[in-house]
């Protein structure tokens, strides 16, 4: 992970024009290549799977409600954890962003017990039974990190 971002401007994150799609493929996508995940492997990346909410009813009328997070991750053909990128100037750590990676995670479908959202300002992991971040940083403080897979 040395010097991921050394080519980077974090400037750029306060440009209008950078949005969330420019997190996902300018600062997401280098980190979860050098954690060793592809589209393919042991290490595997799922993108914009949908998801049905089991439940939504509006009065006697089923309503079908879909969502899709950005990432789901395997680890040796399990779901492992859930990603969702957020734009640089939307809180991830508390809020209505966190609540909706937390609701990926424990849907039916994924039932994973971490997810993590970036903005490309900051990075955070939780697991889904605790309140606390398990992992917090900087991106702009990437350099030298040392970072593995994340397994169950």
């Amino acid at each position: 992970m040395e010097h991921l971002f050394a080519d980077f401007d974090f400037d750029l994150l306060r440009s209008a024009d950078f949005k969330e799609d420019s997190v996902r493929e300018e600062l997401v996508l280098p980190i979860l290549k050098a954690l060793g995940y592809s589209a393919h492997g042991e290490n595997k990346i799922i993108r914009s799977k949908k998801l049905r909410h089991p439940f939504v009813t509006v009065g006697a009328k089923e309503v079908a409600l879909t969502n899709f997070p950005d990432y789901l991750f395997q680890v040796d053909g399990k779901f492992a954890w859930v990603l969702d990128a957020k734009g640089p100037d939307e809180a991830i750590t508390t809020g209505k962003n966190r609540e909706q990676a937390f609701f990926y995670a424990i849907h039916p479908e994924i039932n994973v017990p971490y997810f993590a959202l970036c903005n490309g300002r900051e990075f955070a992991l939780f697991r889904v039974n605790k309140e606390d971040t398990v992992l917090y940083f900087s991106l702009s403080e990437i350099d030298g990190l040392r970072m593995l897979p994340l397994a169950l």
